[in-house]
């Protein structure tokens, strides 16, 4: 019986892994030691790719896109206006999804953090890409990445503080999120053009945050395993008593 308690619990701790990663692409979480809106250098992922062009066969398989480096933040009687220099980083394929080499575009964005009045507040807000150009070398053409202009590119993000009362002495967990309509347009002759959306841009947790998660989680899986073997000590003893 007790090989038995203890070989169930890797598969345990694997449910509980497999349900972080089922939902890590609907919310995902960082941890910074300050309130601060954008997060730079912290790359969102989407599961869906960007686009096709079938009449050059090539794809451009999912991928990430950063924001790298703060030009604006302003607040105003909307909210929180952002701007920021942004990189995408995918790969290209062939239609059949045999890679061809990197897609590395960069640019700018621009973000609105509905009704956030300060660098320091806390709290749930909705949130709009308003603007969006990134672009870079293809097979000789230039790529370029905006936004559709016929829908919203909306999304949310949240920030609470960690540990004991509202200062966050262990940091801040910071969840955003995008639903992005791009526009992909590859500079040929003729320019070919395609859309696609929306596309779930999620942020994805650091190292750190997975850490700290996997060891909580080993720590119950430890206390669960030491749990049935005292259990297991108990009735063996009950046993020899009869």
């Amino acid at each position: 019986m007790l090989s038995t308690s203890i070989q169930r619990v890797p598969t345990v701790l694997a449910a509980c892994v497999a349900l972080l990663g089922g939902a890590s692409t609907v919310s995902a979480s960082v941890i910074s030691p300050t309130p601060t809106l954008p997060v730079l250098g912290v790359p969102y992922a989407s599961a869906t790719g960007v686009g096709c062009f079938p009449a050059a066969g090539v794809c451009v398989v999912p991928g990430t896109l950063t924001m790298t480096s703060l030009i604006s933040s302003i607040f105003d009687s909307t909210g929180q206006d952002i701007k920021t220099t942004a990189s995408y980083a995918s790969t290209l394929t062939t239609l059949g999804g045999v890679p061809l080499g990197p897609v590395n575009l960069l640019g700018t964005l621009e973000e609105e953090i509905l009704g956030r009045t300060s660098s320091t507040q806390l709290g749930i807000w909705g949130t709009e890409l308003l603007a969006l150009w990134l672009s870079g070398p293809v097979l000789g053409h230039t790529l370029t990445l905006t936004l559709d202009p016929a829908h919203a590119s909306t999304g949310q993000s949240s920030i609470e503080a960690l540990g004991a009362g509202v200062g966050g002495n262990d940091g801040f967990r910071i969840d955003s999120f995008f639903d992005v309509f791009v526009e992909l347009t590859l500079d040929t002759t003729p320019q070919l053009m395609t859309t696609r959306g929306p596309l779930q841009l999620s942020v994805i947790p650091e190292p750190s945050t997975w850490l700290l998660l996997l060891t909580g989680f080993v720590g119950l899986g430890f206390g669960w395993q030491q749990r049935q073997q005292a259990a297991w000590q108990i009735k063996r003893s009950q046993d020899r008593m009869l």
